[in-house]
Formats: C-alpha cells, sequence, structure tokens
C-alpha cells in the first residue's frame, strides 16, 4: 500500500553527473574536430605530387597507395581515430611516426603554455582584485596600463625586448650557481648512474610533469587558502610549489640538467636564442593582461552590490570583503572569459616559441608546412585541439566547484 507519495529514483552526486555530461560534450566536439581537420587537409589542401617527388601518373598512384590516399576518406576518418585512441597519428612523409615527432616537441610547448599561463593567471587575477581595490587613482592607472600593455604587445617585438634584457642575466645567472658554459659538458655520460641513463627528452618529460603539476596544485591550494583565510598559505603558495618542485629535482639528481634545458633547448651549442626560461616569461606577459581586465571588470561590477554593504556594515574587513566574497562571485565570469583568450594565447605562444627557436610544437609545425608534410600537420593541428578541449573541460568544472548555480542549472 502506497501513501500516494511518488518514489523518485536515486540521483547521482552532482560532480560525477556534470563530469559524464562535460566529457561527453569533449568526446562529440573531438570527433568533429577531427572530421574538420581530415576534411580540410586532405581534401581542401591537396598534396603537392611534384614536392612529394611524383613525377608520372603511375608513381602519384603508388605515391598515393603509401598514404593511404586511395581508400574513402570515411575509413581513414575511422583508421585515424582508431590510431588517435592509440596514441598512433600516422607516418610523416620523412619516414618518422608523427607520434614520436610530437613525444620530443611537447614537453616544451607543454613547460611553456602550462606554467606561463597559469602563473599569469595568478599575476593577473591578483592585480585585478588589487586594481578594483585600490584608492590611490596612480597605483589603479598604472594597474590598468600594464595589463593593457600586456593584452595588446605584438609578441615578436616581446622576443625582442626578452632577448635583449634578460639573456645576459640568465648567462651571469648560469655562471653564478656553477654550470659550465659548453652543455655538453653536462651531458657527458649517465644523468642517473651509467645504467639505465635519461636522456634530454626524458628530463624534459619530468621537467615539463613536475613544473606543470606545481603551478596547478599552488593554484588549487591558493583558492583553498583564500576560501577559508589562510593568507599565508595562498601567498606562498606559488613559490613554495617551485621551491619544492626545484628541490625535489635536485635531490634527484636531475637540478643541474634541468636548469640547462630551461636555458636552452639545444645541449649541443653554447649559445643561443632556445630558452624555454625566456618563453615562459613572456608567456606569462602576454597572458597576465588579458586576465586582470576580466578580474577588475567583474571586481569593479559586484563591488556595487547591496551585499558589499552589508559585509562592510557588519565589520568585515576591506581584505575580507574583497577576497572572500566579491573576487568569489567575480571569478566565474573571469574563468569563462579566460577560455575565450585562449587561442590568443596560444597563437603568442607559438609565434614565441618559434621566435625563440625553442624546438617545440611550432618549430615542427613550420617546417612541416614548408615541406607540405600533411600527417605531420594534421597531427599538430589535432592535438592543440585536444589541448583546448581540455583546457574547456577544466574550466566548467572548475566554474561549477566555485558557482552552485551551475551544479544544479540541469538537474
Amino acid at each position: 500500500m502506497t501513501d500516494g507519495t511518488a518514489s523518485r529514483a536515486p540521483r547521482l552526486p552532482w560532480f560525477v553527473a556534470f563530469l559524464g555530461r562535460r566529457f561527453v560534450w569533449a568526446l562529440i566536439t573531438t570527433l568533429i574536430f577531427v572530421a574538420v581537420i581530415l576534411f580540410v587537409m586532405e581534401v581542401w589542401v591537396p598534396y603537392s605530387w611534384a614536392t612529394l617527388g611524383s613525377r608520372s601518373p603511375a608513381a602519384e598512384e603508388a605515391l598515393r597507395e603509401l598514404l593511404g590516399l586511395d581508400r574513402p576518406l570515411p575509413i581513414r576518418y575511422a583508421e585515424f581515430l582508431v590510431g588517435l585512441a592509440g596514441g598512433d597519428l600516422g607516418t610523416s612523409l620523412g619516414g618518422r611516426p608523427v607520434a614520436e615527432l610530437l613525444r620530443d616537441a611537447l614537453p616544451v610547448t607543454l613547460t611553456v603554455f602550462i606554467v606561463g599561463t597559469v602563473i599569469g593567471w595568478i599575476v593577473g587575477e591578483l592585480l585585478g582584485r588589487l586594481g578594483s581595490w585600490n584608492r590611490s587613482p596612480a597605483a589603479g592607472a598604472g594597474i590598468s596600463v600594464a595589463g593593457i600593455l600586456s593584452a595588446a604587445v605584438f609578441p615578436p617585438f616581446l622576443v625582442f625586448v626578452l632577448v635583449a634584457t634578460l639573456r645576459e642575466p640568465l648567462l651571469a645567472a648560469r655562471e653564478a650557481i656553477g654550470l659550465p658554459t659548453d652543455s655538453l659538458e653536462l651531458w657527458r655520460g649517465a644523468v642517473i648512474g651509467q645504467e639505465g641513463a635519461l636522456s634530454p627528452t626524458d628530463v624534459r618529460w619530468v621537467v615539463a610533469l613536475s613544473l606543470s603539476a606545481a603551478v596547478v596544485g599552488a593554484l588549487v591550494a591558493r583558492s583553498y587558502a583564500r576560501r577559508y583565510g589562510l593568507r599565508w598559505i595562498e601567498l606562498l603558495a606559488l613559490p613554495g610549489a617551485l621551491l619544492g618542485t626545484a628541490l625535489g629535482l635536485w635531490l634527484g639528481g636531475l637540478g643541474p640538467h634541468a636548469l640547462d634545458l630551461l636555458y636552452r633547448v639545444d645541449i649541443s651549442v653554447t649559445t643561443g636564442r632556445g630558452s624555454p626560461a625566456l618563453a615562459l616569461i613572456g608567456i606569462a606577459l602576454i597572458s597576465f593582461g588579458q586576465v586582470m581586465l576580466l578580474m577588475r571588470a567583474g571586481m569593479d561590477a559586484q563591488r556595487a552590490e547591496d551585499y558589499v554593504l552589508t559585509g562592510r556594515a557588519k565589520g568585515l574587513s576591506e581584505h575580507v570583503v574583497r577576497d572572500r566574497h566579491v573576487a568569489r562571485n567575480a571569478i566565474a565570469p573571469v574563468l569563462a572569459g579566460s577560455f575565450l583568450t585562449f587561442p590568443t594565447v596560444l597563437a603568442g605562444m607559438m609565434i614565441v616559441e618559434y621566435e625563440l627557436e625553442m624546438h617545440g610544437l611550432s618549430s615542427v609545425l613550420f617546417s612541416a608546412v614548408e615541406s607540405q608534410d600533411t600527417p605531420v600537420i594534421m597531427g599538430i593541428l589535432v592535438v592543440l585541439g585536444l589541448i583546448g578541449i581540455g583546457f574547456r573541460l577544466v574550466t566548467d568544472i572548475a566554474i561549477a566547484t566555485i558557482d552552485p548555480r551551475r551544479r544544479y542549472a540541469r538537474r
């Protein structure tokens, strides 16, 4: 016998349901993106048979068969998806697997992009809060000018300034900590023991993953500390994470080699412009201004709300009102807007990386464009697209965590 009350099926936790929806969205977006890239690269941008060495119809037909172009496009699309799921992006025209090319180039790009953008985000968000709440017109105007210059800077000009101003100080710092001028002296022999020695590419991956984990962990720690009013943890999260990572690499025997790879990518030269440290600084300078302007606009819009006056009337200090209430309400639109700036930051990173001769994805991409190596171009575009989709997924999760309205919007 029922009491007339309709029983309800148990609901999934909001986080599980939200993640399920977003992962389905990411999967569908990936399928559509790969289809568009495949169509554009193999239909709208046909192979130049003269460039590939074809001199006759028979040779052209043999080359089409070798490249797999004789099969229908849907079959090639399905094969590419299967290969993508297994980490196989095809073979370049030079005979080297595309995944192997990307494996060598990705550590530099990921280090510069993730570490640079996270540091730029932290600096921009902090300056946005301080600039909006600052009572000094001169200080507020100075912060605004810095943000506008960052958002509008021409990347090649920024590279010129960085090389002209920071290259010599980096050389002096390298000499001061006792690193040899010639990288070959440092890399002769094994990195860790004589057996199982790590190659420069392996060390690049260790550095990339370590630094990326450090800055992302610092970002999470800062958010937690601000929510519960732990100001010292908020201030020390980023420098502490970077210092702890440096200490861990040094104790693991990778300290000198990691520093050398941050100074220059090509270990076979004694001088050069290919410094990931310079590129990282450049990306932080490019990205912080856009975040700062968005944060400041959000703070300015929120500070006129009634809850701000209520908080002050209850005796809350200005930094509590600013950081724990106003900034918390302003941060979600800033996160959403940051995704819109992703293409700009990514384009700036590719230009900075190429101008600094970093041997990252940009170098591989431009080299593939010059040689019309379509499999490599398509592989890089797919990887960049996956990075963008992953960035959007992380942004949505962060917004849903901060803003309760997003959690229950579609329940």
